[in-house]
């Protein structure tokens, strides 16, 4: 493994900075696979990007690993979590990993987790029974995914996050409490915050606010306008906008996860929430 540390031109800096969040890792060159590690927002550190590449000759750690995407073991090369961040050499203050996929999920990680950590493997490469490996990550009964892929080791019986995800584009360390003011940048002004731990827990991976964060669905302020129409837990025709609790039940159609595990007083208080940060973001 090498580590690529950037030049120190601010130009350099912001150069890579967007090249680890717009572009899919790739393999550099013959036998060589690149991981962008963006260091950001941490206290006491400034910002950069570190491209950690990955010798296939020394790529060792082959792992029978399952995967709770489909509920499958799976042969695969690659990198722990524990691992990358000893690579990465992350700052102290790091207390967040966040994978950044190029659908535009944002999966957050945070480190004091341990079983979570461990439950984390990246898929550098997917071998079959003969032990050849390659990029392509087939999925049972699902479309087949490219590597890095993330593959999450912990059987759940209930709803999880991990189950959607597609390529892996970047990871970005953080500490979580500067990330999430930037997260909150477009709320800052409405004193209903009542909604805030809601999005947080539950919409947070897939859907940004104002701009920040995740961009695989809308964003809260910039499109979801139609869901402020609608009372929260109303029963809706075809001809009509589904309601906040339609689609968050997968009463709808479109390709949101179904969120049992969210009350209809949750569903009711993000709803509330929703026409709080409208009416009082940042313009």
């Amino acid at each position: 493994m090498r580590l690529v540390r950037p030049m120190r031109s601010p130009f350099v800096l912001l150069s890579l900075l967007s090249l680890s969040i717009s572009l899919p890792p790739t393999a550099r060159a013959a036998g060589e696979f690149s991981l962008p590690v963006q260091i950001g927002p941490v206290t006491r550190s400034s910002g950069e990007t570190r491209s950690l590449t990955f010798d296939r000759a020394i790529l060792k750690q082959q792992s029978h690993s399952f995967d709770v995407q489909d509920g499958r073991e799976h042969n695969v090369r690659g990198v722990s979590l524990r691992e990358l961040l000893k690579l990465a050499k992350a700052p102290k203050a790091v207390d967040t990993a966040l994978f950044v996929y190029s659908d535009g999920m944002q999966i957050p990680v945070r480190l004091n987790d341990k079983e979570e950590v461990d439950a984390i493997f990246i898929a550098l490469e997917h071998g079959n029974v003969r032990d050849e490996f390659g990029p392509a990550y087939p999925l049972q009964d699902k479309a087949e995914l490219a590597c890095p892929k993330v593959v999450y080791g912990r059987k759940v019986t209930a709803y999880s996050i991990w189950i959607y995800p597609g390529q892996l584009a970047s990871v970005r360390l953080v500490t979580w409490k500067l990330h999430e003011a930037n997260l909150a940048q477009a709320t800052r002004r409405a004193p209903d915050r009542s909604g805030w731990p809601i999005f947080i827990r539950n919409c947070q991976p897939c859907h940004g606010i104002g701009h920040q964060g995740a961009t695989r669905g809308p964003d809260f302020l910039s499109d979801m306008e139609a869901y402020r129409r609608v009372p929260a837990l109303a029963k809706t025709d075809v001809s009509q906008h589904p309601s906040l609790h339609e689609k968050v039940k997968g009463f709808a159609d479109g390709t949101m996860p179904v969120l049992n595990h969210v009350s209809n007083d949750e569903i009711a208080t993000l709803w509330r929430w929703l026409h709080s940060i409208h009416d009082g973001s940042v313009k």
